[in-house]
């Protein structure tokens, strides 16, 4: 998710912070600051460059990070040396009770956008053959015919097998350290015609789960 989606997203999720915040209380039992941060160190070992694609690095704002209570981050924009095409990887960490909330389809309809399709479960198979399940949708900008889409791809994992469960809150309620993963690109073309996230994560996949599980 670049700069601006991310901005927008968490102005929108503004409105479901009560929520949350009860959330958050309910999961402060089993809150572990030495798991959680060895958790977030994780995260900086994934590589920069991975197979042709390479990344640039982008910045949550302070702001961002306390509101949505991120204890660790990456955000990159990795583009294909090739084929220019490019996909915004974003992957927070923090406790199982604040990463498990705020789904995009309520951020960004929330800042003007409309769906266009989805959200639905999608599998992806990796080049290790392994396939993970994560949620895909698409969206548009309401009352704009010419606005690109946006597609978006997310899910959780505690160690690099990502799922996309259909209660991410109760399904995460315990774990002191969870990973929640956006993959995002952008086209004028039509949202079947996209391809490029589906591009990375495939290379991409294997290497962030070596890096988080270990």
């Amino acid at each position: 998710m670049n700069r601006r989606d991310f901005t927008m997203c968490f102005s929108g999720a503004a409105l479901l912070l009560t929520g949350a915040g009860v959330d958050a209380l309910i999961n402060r039992g089993i809150y572990n600051p030495a798991v959680l941060a060895a958790a977030c160190e994780r995260l900086k070992r994934i590589p920069e460059v991975i197979g042709a694609w390479t990344a640039t690095n982008e910045v949550i704002e302070d702001r961002e990070l306390r509101l949505a209570e991120i204890a660790g981050y990456i955000r990159r924009t990795y583009r294909h040396s090739e084929s220019g095409l490019a996909t915004t990887l974003t992957i927070l960490c923090g406790n199982g009770g604040p990463m498990s909330v705020h789904p995009p389809t309520a951020c960004f309809e929330g800042v003007g956008y409309e769906i266009v399709s989805g959200p639905t479960m999608t599998g992806v198979t990796d080049a290790t053959d392994v396939t993970i399940t994560l949620n895909k949708a698409a969206f548009r900008l309401k009352d704009m015919p010419l606005s690109e889409t946006v597609r978006v791809f997310w899910g959780w994992s505690e160690d690099g097998l990502w799922d996309a469960p259909s209660n991410p809150r109760l399904s995460y309620r315990a774990r002191p350290a969870l990973y929640k993963l956006y993959a995002v690109d952008r086209s004028w073309e039509s949202a079947d015609d996209l391809a490029q996230s589906e591009d990375f994560l495939k290379q991409a996949l294997p290497v962030i789960r070596d890096v988080l599980k270990s």
